[in-house]
């Protein structure tokens, strides 16, 4: 498996693909066009989600103007104040301090918990900086926050631009930031490769289809998709003995809506899903390959140990990995993620810049090689080599995971059963 088939699809897909746009539905159909040129089922999972396309964003301070990033979710929005600096979270907290119509100056992005705190301080507007001058960022807030009317207008700077707006604090200020917010529709497409035995026993493989706003997506995740289409390539004229799920999920950028739909709908069949596999940033010729564990020490040395019989370099960790293998993983499902990062393809993520360009067949084939002699093992094993437990510290960052972003983990999966 050259790579070949991976960075063939990769190109085609090349471009902004944001959720339930006409971009991402362009996207949907040429990968729905491979499955059945390589003559494999699938079916699609359609769901709602909050999506924003943005526009330019500005801010004015007297005659100065800067321009900026607005954060998805936020906009449409014209609101002016005072503008403050915070340093930290704490200082917002100070009970002697009033941010009531501020805007403010924020030098860490504020976690999704703590908006609420924000919101009830009655700021204005928050600006943040990029992380240099050469990138823009695409950054955007959950959706949680439009569910609880909690959104509160947000910038991105050049960080150049944000050492001169604060030698402008106490004074007047404008953000504006054009765009449009609102629900539509996506989908995923679900494959499936049928296995040689009668056992009801699964793998699902899955990467996300979609880029966040004014990025082309090419490590994220144009690199996986391209890895999962050579994968099922393969499979399909190699089926294992246990079943197969290729799940294309949309979404991902918003909130991990396309897994956890999935997830909501196919909880009876969970108990049947061994191992789940993410594909998720990939592509970098100059990197490093990663395994990302979201599980127990026991399926480390599993991984550990096949990747010395494939001869990878593979580094395996054990942690949680904010991707599609999640809702899995709440629920149970032992996971990993496969990704290679390290160089200049991975550094562009979530901006502008991150072209399938700076992508290679090389980038993409040692996670093709070790997925695919990964994939045989498990899937051909007579007996399951997979222990179906995550331990309780990794179960806790699981948790912490969703909570920390202002989601209440009956609504990650549970809630979503009967949204249509």
């Amino acid at each position: 498996m050259t790579g070949k088939i991976a960075y063939d699809l990769m190109l085609k897909l090349k471009g902004e693909r944001v959720a339930g746009t006409d971009n991402h539905k362009k996207a949907n159909r040429i990968i729905v066009q491979f499955l059945k040129d390589i003559k494999v089922e699938y079916e699609t999972l359609e769901f709602p989600l909050y999506i924003s396309e943005i526009g330019k964003g500005n801010i004015f301070i007297g005659s100065k103007k800067f321009e900026g990033v607005p954060y998805g979710l936020t906009v449409p929005f014209a609101v002016d104040g005072i503008l403050e600096y915070a340093e930290s979270f704490d200082q917002i907290q100070n009970v002697d301090k009033n941010f009531e119509n501020k805007i403010l100056i924020m030098r860490d992005r504020p976690n999704m918990s703590k908006f609420q705190i924000l919101k009830e301080k009655k700021i204005k507007g928050i600006i943040t900086a990029s992380r240099s001058d050469d990138l823009i960022s695409s950054l955007h807030l959950s959706s949680w926050m439009i569910e609880k009317k909690c959104i509160i207008p947000m910038m991105d700077v050049k960080y150049s631009d944000i050492l001169k707006l604060i030698e402008n604090v106490g004074k007047k200020v404008k953000i504006e930031g054009k765009g449009k917010t609102f629900k539509t529709r996506s989908e995923n497409i679900i494959a499936k490769i049928k296995g040689k035995s009668k056992s009801e026993e699964k793998l699902v493989l899955m990467g996300h289809t979609d880029t966040v706003p004014r990025s082309p997506g090419g490590s994220d995740n144009s690199g996986g998709i391209g890895i999962m289409a050579e994968m099922i390539a393969y499979f399909s004229k190699n089926p294992t003995k246990r079943d197969l799920i290729f799940s294309f999920f949309s979404g991902e950028e918003w909130g991990l809506w396309g897994s956890r739909f999935f997830v909501a709908r196919r909880e009876h069949e969970l108990k049947d899903y061994i191992l789940g596999i993410n594909f998720d940033v990939a592509g970098d010729p100059f990197g490093v390959t990663q395994c990302i564990v979201t599980a127990s020490d026991y399926l480390v040395n599993v991984v550990n140990f096949v990747s010395k019989l494939v001869g990878s370099s593979l580094i395996v960790l054990k942690d949680i990995y904010s991707s599609d293998n999640m809702p899995f993983s709440l629920k149970g499902v032992p996971t990993i993620n496969l990704l290679r990062a390290g160089g200049v393809p991975s550094r562009f993520v979530h901006t502008d810049k991150d072209s399938v360009d700076y992508i290679t067949e090389k980038g993409v084939s040692p996670i093709i090689d070790f997925g695919k002699f990964f994939v045989e093992t498990v899937g051909n094993s007579p007996i399951n080599p997979i222990e179906r437990n995550i331990d309780e510290g990794i179960k806790k960052k699981i948790e912490e995971y969703f909570t920390g972003r202002g989601t209440d983990l009956k609504d990650v999966v549970d809630s979503l059963k009967k949204v249509k």
